[in-house]
């Protein structure tokens, strides 16, 4: 089942702790920094104490940033409790904070010689002090929401593509699964046709028709297949038509060596081709010729399905939109290649109609995967 958006909320706890781990190794050079600075502000005043007090000041200061962080992920925001988590957290701010003026206090009221009164040290920790670890607080609680922001969208991300890829991979194949039946239909009715007038033509097509068949199921889940590989598809569908309309019909392929291992949808030649004997000598006595062309024109393939026979009984565009081979053939060049691909349907000058596909010409690898 397809992961929903609303599950990224609730991110296993291992992937958002990663996104904490570079505030972690940011501990040591901010409490490095804060020493410094402290003891630089110190130093101008002339009032400044020995580096290292400095240093376990703000080492002190910064030690309980991992707790934080810990609290943070424990206690997440949301939209409809953001008034307790700013009071909870609040409480703990000040919490924290009064702990380590306590600490601080007595550490200095443990090695002061001059026997400061502990009351007296917590009060000025606190007057000089307690600012700083509100502030401590309230920044790693900062960076932590900021981290976990940014990885729920990454995984939002994630997750929009995952559902876009699976609903185009769904939507291909339930558009190759309306060709295949509609194929399948015309070629029964055709060696039905031929049962009694020419058995062996009946056995031909069925053999023929058999061999598509096993040939299309198993390439059935592919999106795209090389030219090379349609071609044999087609051979076998012109076969069967040949069978069906003898002399009266011929069939010219004009394709390059160089081309036969580009990419092109799987089962594109054959609705089209079929359209091109149903509007031509399908409607029309004598005889017809269809031609198909494959040609590069500098990074687009170009495919070229036309017959010698046909007219056109409307405008192009709305005769896109009839029938199923021309509509799902548009639809399959949409989700497989969005706006870099065109699907036209021309009048030829004399007569015959001519269907043109252009997509990117891009060549199959091991696995039939498509590259550019």
């Amino acid at each position: 089942m397809p992961e929903s958006l609303q599950d990224i909320d609730g991110a296993d706890t291992r992937q958002t702790m990663r996104a904490l781990w570079p505030l972690l190794a940011a501990w040591a050079p901010m409490a490095l920094l804060f020493a410094t600075l402290w003891y630089a502000y110190d130093a101008t005043r002339h009032s400044a104490s020995p580096y290292a007090y400095y240093v376990g000041w703000s080492c002190l200061m910064w030690a309980p940033a991992p707790l934080v962080l810990w609290f943070a992920h424990r206690r997440p925001p949301h939209s409809r409790t953001w008034k307790r988590w700013l009071a909870l957290h609040g409480i703990a701010s000040l919490l924290l904070g009064g702990l380590l003026v306590l600490v601080e206090s007595g550490l200095k009221w443990l090695r002061d010689s001059n026997g400061i009164a502990l009351s007296d040290a917590v009060a000025h920790y606190f007057r000089q002090h307690v600012q700083l670890y509100l502030l401590m607080y309230w920044a790693v609680l900062a960076a932590a929401e900021f981290y976990r922001a940014r990885e729920h969208a990454r995984e939002r991300e994630l997750a929009a593509t995952r559902l876009e890829t699976q609903l185009t991979a769904a939507r291909l194949e339930a558009l190759s699964a309306q060709l295949q039946p509609h194929f399948l239909f015309n070629t029964l009715q055709t060696a039905v046709t031929l049962v009694h007038e020419d058995p062996q033509g009946a056995e031909d097509v069925l053999l023929r028709l058999s061999s598509l068949l096993r040939a299309s199921l198993s390439e059935f889940r592919t999106a795209e297949v090389s030219l090379r590989k349609e071609l044999e598809f087609l051979d076998c569908y012109l076969g069967i038509q040949q069978r069906r309309f003898g002399e009266r019909l011929r069939f010219e392929l004009n394709v390059e060596e160089r081309l036969l291992d580009l990419s092109v949808p799987s089962l594109v030649l054959q609705p089209l081709v079929e359209n091109a004997i149903r509007h031509g000598i399908g409607t029309h006595q004598g005889s017809d010729m269809v031609v198909v062309n494959a040609f590069r024109d500098g990074k687009q393939l170009t495919l070229e399905v036309s017959n010698l026979n046909g007219r056109l009984d409307g405008a192009p565009e709305q005769l896109l939109t009839r029938g199923v081979g021309l509509a799902n053939t548009r639809a399959r060049l949409q989700q497989l290649y969005g706006r870099q691909q065109i699907l036209q349907l021309l009048q030829l000058e004399t007569s015959g109609v001519c269907v043109r596909l252009r997509f990117p010409a891009r060549a199959v690898r091991a696995g039939l995967s498509a590259t550019p």
